[in-house]
């Protein structure tokens, strides 16, 4: 039984060096499972066995997560890990900013590129995407260097693709054609097509046409509420009381009127002014009145012409008329006083009615630096008080002057041109 006991023993002694074999041999061989290969989260990672700040694999697509880095995918949204997308307000990607760039859409000017289609321009300079159109070569939309397309129009004789990539407007035959004011089409600063602006010395612009300014218009009227031209009065030839076309300071013999241009003041010491006729630019008028005038400090100055003054200042029959009519303009804008003495009212009119004389039938008009056609009909005068006797009513048929009149101490620097009658 011995033996038996013996090896009863040592195989039980046998088997338990086995075991225990076996046991360090899974403890060698299976051992405590390393932190990334535990299945289990531990404290340095986001999720189980990935991410955070462990040297474990970076998560998979929806495994929790609390900052980008813990994502193979780079994009940690709402805790999770997430594919990233062109609209997910993080630079991500291929992009080169915030979802734009690389296979996003390309970026806006100012903002971090690599190469020029990651700009909406197609212009990449220095890291940052740039406006296309200084980039001195042709490129994106541009039919010639730096200019058409979305660029600013091409100059003339430049390569376009239509009129829009000219300053011309006209694209013939992919180049830029120069313009003229016959191409039937508004260009150059052209107020309306083929008028106004540069044209306007060979073709102003006609009633009902856009205006910028008067001397688009062929009338030299210029809407200043709706921007278009209208039409100007109609002056018969003979109602021209002048024109100053002829140069000289008389007036031309027209319906019996004869006398001299002139210009007046209350002669104040050191006061200085003139009247003479002057070149202008307005149309077809080359020539009109100028008149200025400063430090005339009593009851000021003016200027004006007679109507029937060849020997003696006398009465002109204006009966037939309805007003005067005149285009002016001022270095400055200024009110000038239109008076038009009479026979009750002028003291130098031979037959004179007045005792106290000098108080004429005037208009004020508001006088800018643009020219104006200003008309005053008879019944728009007002008398100034002081005379005697006080008339009863303007009498046109007793006119003897037209005066543009400016009050004491005003500086002035003016222009009157076509003063004429009006028909009623």
């Amino acid at each position: 039984m011995e033996p038996d006991g013996e090896g009863g023993s040592g195989n039980e002694s046998s088997g338990g060096r086995a075991n225990s074999s076996g046991g360090r041999a899974n403890s060698s061989g299976g051992g405590p499972a390393k932190a990334c290969e535990n299945l289990k989260k531990d404290t340095n990672e986001s999720d189980v066995d990935c991410g955070g700040t462990s040297d474990c694999v970076r998560c998979a697509t929806a495994a929790r997560c609390t900052a980008n880095r813990d994502c193979e995918t780079d994009f940690c949204k709402a805790n999770h890990c997430a594919e990233p997308t062109c609209t997910d307000s993080v630079q991500n990607q291929d992009e080169t900013a915030t979802d734009c760039g690389g296979s996003c859409k390309p970026c806006d000017l100012g903002v971090a590129c690599m190469v020029k289609a990651d700009c909406s321009g197609e212009y990449c300079a220095n890291g940052v995407c740039s406006d296309h159109c200084v980039s001195g070569v042709r490129e994106a939309d541009e039919t010639d260097k730096d200019c058409g397309g979305s660029c600013a129009p091409c100059a003339d004789t430049l390569k376009c693709s239509e009129g829009a990539d000219c300053t011309s407007k006209i694209c013939s035959n992919k180049a830029c054609v120069v313009p003229t004011c016959t191409d039937a089409t508004k260009n150059q600063d052209e107020s309306d097509t083929d008028c106004g602006g540069v044209c306007a010395a060979t073709k102003a612009c006609v009633a009902g046409a856009r205006c910028n300014t008067e001397a688009d218009c062929a009338s030299w009227i210029c809407s200043p509420t709706t921007k278009k031209c209208l039409d100007d009065i109609v002056v018969a030839p003979t109602a021209v009381i002048d024109d100053f076309e002829d140069g000289d300071m008389s007036l031309p013999a027209l319906e019996g009127r004869v006398g001299p241009w002139y210009a007046y003041n209350d002669m104040t010491t050191g006061g200085t002014g003139l009247g003479e006729i002057s070149a202008i630019k307005r149309g077809a008028s080359l020539k009109g009145f100028h008149t200025t005038g400063k430090g005339f400090t009593n009851w000021g100055s003016g200027c004006g012409t007679d109507l029937n003054h060849a020997s003696s200042k006398l009465p002109y029959n204006a009966s037939a008329y309805a007003g005067v009519t005149f285009w002016a303009r001022a270095d400055a804008a200024m009110t000038v006083t239109v008076a038009l003495p009479d026979l009750d009212t002028d003291k130098l009119t031979v037959g004179k009615t007045c005792t106290e004389c000098d108080h004429h039938y005037i208009k004020n008009v508001q006088v800018t630096t643009a020219w104006q056609r200003f008309t005053i009909l008879w019944g728009d005068l007002t008398l100034e008080p002081g005379g005697a006797p006080t008339p009863t009513a303007f009498n046109p048929g007793t006119l003897s002057s037209v005066q543009f009149r400016f009050s004491p101490g005003q500086v002035y620097d003016a222009y009157f041109d076509d003063i004429a009658f009006v028909k009623p």
